[in-house]
C-alpha cells in the first residue's frame, strides 16, 4: 500500500501548474495595481550630470538650460577661470576663459536622493489592453498596454526655457496626448502586484 501512496503524492506534486486554476484579475484591479505604482515612482528629469563647466558666453542648450534651472534655484553656479591656449591668425596665445561651474545645492549622495531634478509623478489613464494571465516558471504574469500622464507637475517645467526638453514638453500635454508603454503584474500564490522588468526574471 505504501508504494501506492508514495506514487499518489509524487504524481500529485508534479502536476502541471498549468492545469491549476488561474488566479482572476479584472480590469479595475489591474487599473488599481497599475496606478498606484506609477503615483510611488516620482520622475526625474536628467539632463546631464553635475558638476557642469560652461563658458560664460556660450548660448548652446546645455547652457541655457542650467542657467534655467540656476533662474528657478534648483542649481547652483560659482564663478570659473582659467587659462588656455587659443589658436588665432598669427598662431597660438594664451587667454583667459570664464565661465560658470553648475552643480546641485546639496549632493544628491549626501541627502538621500538620486540624481536629477523631480518634475511630478505619473497616473494611469487608461488601460488599452490586458492579456489574460499567464505561467512562466512558478509565477503567473499579466501584461498591460496603457495611456499615463504626469500630475504633480512643477512650476518650473513650465518655464519657455524647457521648451526644448522633449520629455518636460510632452508632460505637459500628456493628460490630452498620453504616454503609452506595456507593464507587468504578477500573482506570487497570494495576491497580484506590479512587476518591475520582464516576466519570469528575478
Amino acid at each position: 500500500m505504501k508504494p501506492a501512496i508514495i506514487t499518489v503524492l509524487f504524481l500529485l506534486a508534479m502536476w502541471p501548474k498549468a492545469l491549476l486554476a488561474q488566479p482572476p484579475l479584472d480590469r479595475e484591479q489591474a487599473s488599481q495595481l497599475i496606478d498606484q505604482a506609477l503615483k510611488n515612482e516620482p520622475l526625474i528629469w536628467l539632463p546631464f550630470p553635475l558638476p557642469y563647466d560652461v563658458e560664460r558666453s556660450s548660448r548652446d542648450k546645455d547652457a541655457r538650460l542650467l542657467s534655467a534651472l540656476h533662474d528657478h534655484g534648483l542649481v547652483i553656479r560659482e564663478d570659473t577661470m582659467e587659462m588656455v591656449t587659443v589658436e588665432g591668425p598669427s598662431g597660438p596665445r594664451r587667454q583667459v576663459r570664464v565661465g560658470w561651474r553648475y552643480d546641485y545645492p546639496v549632493r544628491p549622495e549626501a541627502s538621500g536622493t538620486v540624481e536629477g531634478f523631480y518634475y511630478g509623478r505619473g497616473r494611469l489613464k487608461n488601460i488599452l489592453e490586458l492579456s489574460p494571465a499567464y505561467l512562466i516558471g512558478e509565477y503567473y504574469y499579466a501584461e498591460a498596454y496603457i495611456q499615463w500622464y504626469v500630475e504633480d507637475l512643477q512650476d518650473w517645467v513650465t518655464d519657455p526655457a524647457f521648451l526644448q526638453a522633449r520629455t518636460l514638453r510632452r508632460s505637459q500635454e500628456s493628460f490630452e496626448k498620453p504616454f503609452e508603454k506595456r507593464v507587468f503584474l504578477m500573482h506570487d500564490g497570494s495576491s497580484w502586484g506590479f512587476w518591475q522588468g520582464q516576466p519570469g526574471i528575478l
